[in-house]
C-alpha cells in the first residue's frame, strides 16, 4: 500500500507457513483518510521477520456501508477465524466505523496472492 501508514489489526494465525496476519493501512487522498486492508506472512519461529507483505491492499472500502458512515471510507480489519477443515478465513471488519462486515477467502489463495504480490522493506 504505497503512501501509507501501517498500524494494526487482526491477530495472527499460524499456518504451515507461518503467522498469517491482517493489518491496515492509512492513505491520504485528496478527499481525506481511506483505511484499507493489507496481509503479511511472518516467519513461524521468528515473527519478527517478514517473509510477506502485500504490496497493494487486498481489500479498500468500495461499497456504501463502507465510504459512508461515521467515519468514511474504512474497511479495518479487527479479527479474523480460521477453519483448518475449510481452509476458509472469515475476516471481520468494521467499515466506516459505523457497521461490522465480513469477508471470507480461503488460506492456500491468499498466501499464493501474498507470494506474487509482495513487498519487504
Amino acid at each position: 500500500m504505497a503512501e501509507h501508514q501501517d498500524r494494526g489489526g487482526s491477530g495472527g494465525h499460524r499456518d504451515d507457513e507461518g503467522w498469517l496476519l491482517f493489518y491496515h493501512g492509512v492513505t491520504t487522498t485528496c478527499n481525506g483518510y481511506v483505511y484499507s486492508t493489507g496481509a503479511a506472512l511472518l516467519d513461524l519461529d521468528d515473527p519478527s521477520r517478514v517473509l510477506y507483505r502485500t504490496r497493494d491492499y487486498i481489500m479498500t472500502p468500495e461499497k456504501e456501508y463502507e465510504t459512508t458512515g461515521f467515519v468514511p471510507n474504512v474497511a479495518f480489519p479487527c479479527a479474523a477465524i480460521a477453519d483448518a477443515p475449510t481452509g476458509r478465513i472469515t475476516l471481520y471488519y468494521g467499515a466506516a466505523d459505523t457497521y461490522t462486515a465480513l469477508a471470507f477467502c480461503q488460506v492456500d489463495e491468499l498466501l499464493d496472492y501474498l507470494k506474487q504480490n509482495s513487498e519487504v522493506f
